[in-house]
């Protein structure tokens, strides 16, 4: 018969950290992308309004 440690081996500390730091990486890269994509549509929507007006 399996004892509990057998059927539930313990939880690697370690790997949960680094596991909830590279999430964290992820997040912090997708949030720059973004708002690094957002100001540059809004500022080239802006200049293409400019360009219209004169045109």
């Amino acid at each position: 018969m399996n004892t509990q440690e057998e059927l539930y081996p313990k939880v690697n500390c370690l790997a949960l950290t680094v596991r909830k730091e590279h999430r964290l990486m992820v997040i912090n890269k997708v949030t720059r992308k973004t708002f690094s994509i957002s100001w540059k549509s809004i500022l080239y929507a802006f200049l293409l309004t400019v360009v219209n007006i004169f045109v």
